[in-house]
């Protein structure tokens, strides 16, 4: 029995999975189906073409059965990637799959699948790292479920050749180190079906894989006891003269290890039923099984990893990840390369934020996960502007590879335009200022030259508030229908959605912010007409622009303006303070126009 495993992985990647894919990358859910097809082949012709060595055959092969390949990723991928955590996790794992597997990363692969197609590295590496965990899972599965052994991995991996004939770029075969695709169908054929000799004459099972060095996991140890149970008959070692000889020799001669490897592959198939049980109970009967409780991880972590099942639970219990998927994320975490990609799941994406003042000098603030990332920026921005910018460049170890990087050029030339501000988070750019300014057409014209792998937003202060009114309201609805719409803290985190945007240099309450302001008057004086008045302090708070005193002035007369319209408006006024704050506290960047509006804020705190 064979497979088609570019087949089984693009339909493991299915309409519903490439829809929330999407919504994870930010690209259309028909460009991630498109990235699998393109990726898929070259993972198994990375594959095939380690398999055509001896020692590379055992390598892949004890990969595929090691506790860190999950049998079932395919089944329950749809709830590993409903978080980032383990969309991360998953990405990790296939990643640290592949290059045991193979000898080599992958990333070659991904900067060419990413350089044909047009869409982001990161996004490209994620997903080349997903298709890899699925990828040996299959191959897992597979070869549990039809007891296949060591000897028979070449076969499958030759019935892949019309595959690879088929959907194998010429990029891909280029990045992954097997020249060309005509020139790599026309000879691993041949190459396998001699490693299939090969392992066949030396009688080779898993269990030389679990001997490696870098294999002394629980699983493979199953394999042990044949090896083990050959020396004690005291022939083999008293026949012969040449002591190297008679351990090559014995599994020949001797009946005992074809017997015992009956009992392995028994083995197997006990393990392959328990876990098609494991995912039968905890998938079929309940789809939203917490798979870091006992009774869905302990199966597969007692088989593949009881020494580190005690800290899985741990690193995986709030998302839902599978334990072999976890399993291989908190080994990684002993290797410095894994070590690098535990903050990964919780990092921020990376950004960049400038903004050019009139004389045409930008001014750049910029968090990288790299070194290279950040010297790759410096360059860009010294080929552009020479010594005519100012740039502060913060490297984050962890945080996401930078999409934007990729695509400096199109964004210099707006560095150069006076008044012009913009943010940069991951695939999202924001302008603001004269970037923002509709008779530029600066938003349209990146949206053409960024492509549909970016959104791309101009700021509008008007929208801002509009949609800050109907959150307050929609939340003012709600709080009105429970029977303590006086509690202090529920009180105040309502209060606080609505915005006051005060004037340029004005301490007057804005005409806009009368309505919010009056709602929120009458719910005070009601909480006090019966019996339950909150106090409050009102702290105002201004963006970073200016001098110091002048902005903590300027904070203390809005925060007293609130109060004198709140207590113009019934409120009780010793149950009201105000106090000014200046710049201190910033919930956003300064460096554009969003930031500095969402810092321009009045706060409601219980006294």
């Amino acid at each position: 029995m064979s497979i088609n495993l570019v087949q089984a992985v693009n339909t493991a990647i299915s309409g519903e999975i490439a829809e929330q894919l999407s919504q994870k990358f930010g690209i259309p859910a028909q460009i991630v189906q498109q990235l699998a097809a393109r990726t898929a082949p070259g993972l198994v012709a990375s594959v095939m073409d380690r398999s055509a060595l001896a020692d590379g055959a055992r390598a892949v092969y004890s990969v595929i059965m090691s506790p860190d390949a999950n049998a079932f990723v395919a089944e329950q991928l749809r709830n590993v990637i409903t978080t980032t955590a383990g969309l991360k996790h998953l990405e990790a794992s296939g990643h640290l799959l592949a290059s045991r597997a193979t000898g080599q990363r992958i990333d070659a692969l991904t900067d060419a699948v990413s350089a044909e197609t047009g869409v982001p590295v990161q996004a490209t590496s994620a997903l080349a790292g997903m298709l890899s965990a699925i990828m040996f899972g299959i191959l897992k599965h597979h070869f549990l479920l039809s007891q296949a052994n060591l000897s028979q991995l070449p076969a499958l991996l030759r019935d892949q050749i019309g595959e690879m004939r088929a959907s194998l770029t010429h990029n891909a075969a280029s990045a992954i180190g097997v020249g060309n695709v005509d020139g790599f169908v026309s000879s691993i054929g041949a190459r396998l079906d001699a490693v299939g000799s090969t392992l066949d004459l030396a009688d080779e099972p898993p269990v030389p894989a679990a001997g490696s060095a870098s294999y002394a996991t629980p699983a493979p140890t199953r394999n042990t006891p044949p090896v083990v149970a050959p020396p004690p008959p005291p022939a083999p070692p008293v026949a012969p003269p040449p002591t190297m000889s008679a351990p090559l020799r014995a599994p020949v001669r001797k009946p005992a290890p074809k017997r015992s490897n009956k009992a392995v592959w028994l083995l197997f198939a006990v393990l392959a039923a328990i876990l098609a049980l494991v995912y039968y109970r905890g998938f079929t009967h309940n789809p939203n099984v917490d798979l870091s409780s006992n009774a869905a991880t302990t199966p597969v972590a007692t088989v593949a990893q009881p020494a580190s099942q005690a800290t899985a639970p741990v690193d995986t219990a709030s998302t839902a990840i599978p334990a072999s998927v976890s399993a291989a994320a908190a080994r990684s975490g002993a290797a410095s390369e894994a070590a690098a990609s535990t903050p990964v799941a919780a990092a921020k994406d990376a950004q960049m934020v400038f903004s050019v003042n009139e004389a045409g000098v930008p001014s750049i603030q910029a968090t990288v996960g790299t070194d290279a990332e950040k010297q790759q920026l410096v360059a860009a921005l010294e080929h552009r502007f020479g010594q005519g910018y100012s740039a502060e460049v913060t490297v984050a170890p962890g945080t996401p590879p930078a999409p934007w990087l990729a695509r400096l050029k199109e964004l210099t030339p707006l560095m150069a335009v006076p008044g012009a501000e913009a943010k940069v988070i991951g695939s999202k750019v924001e302008l603001s200022g004269a970037a923002a300014d509709a008779k530029l057409g600066w938003t349209e014209r990146l949206k053409n030259s960024l492509g549909g792998m970016f959104q791309v937003s101009s700021f509008d202060v008007d929208g801002a508030v509009a949609r800050a009114t109907q959150s307050f309201r929609s939340a003012m609805k709600t709080l009105l229908a429970t029977d303590d719409a006086c509690s202090g803290p529920k009180l105040t985190a309502v209060l606080d959605l609505q915005v006051v945007n005060f004037g340029r240099s004005s301490a007057t309450v804005p005409e806009g912010a009368a309505a919010t302001l009056g709602e929120t008057a009458q719910l005070l004086k009601n909480c006090a007409a019966k019996g339950s008045m909150v106090n409050l302090d009102i702290a105002g708070y201004s963006d970073g622009v200016g001098a110091p005193p002048a902005k903590l002035e300027m904070s203390r007369e809005r925060a007293q303006a609130v109060r004198a319209f709140l207590v113009k408006n019934g409120v009780p006024p010793q149950s009201l303070t105000a106090t000014g704050y200046g710049d201190a506290n910033p919930v956003a960047d300064n460096a554009t126009a969003s930031g500095r509006f969402a810092n321009r804020r009045i706060e409601f705190v219980v006294k």
